[in-house]
């Protein structure tokens, strides 16, 4: 009685491992649309930025330079 205890576990395990690679799948279908749009969203705003302040690119890289040291993106 054991054995067919552990096939049938075995068995429900075997049909939760398609599920589980779906899930995975859209999951990571979703976080590259989101990074896509905010990729999008920087591009915007570097674009915007020249615009209005044409040498903002040398300030762009030393603000980039300094946000690297100081910040910590997990914590953000």
């Amino acid at each position: 009685m054991r054995e067919r205890e552990i096939q049938k576990q075995f068995k429900a395990l075997q049909q939760e491992i398609p599920l589980a690679g779906k899930d995975l799948e859209a999951l990571r279908r979703d976080q590259r649309a989101l990074m896509d749009g905010l990729r999008l969203e920087v591009e915007a705003l570097r674009r915007c930025l020249k615009r209005l302040h044409p040498d903002s690119v040398e300030c762009l890289a030393e603000v980039r330079a300094e946000v690297i040291q100081e910040i910590d993106p997990e914590a953000l």
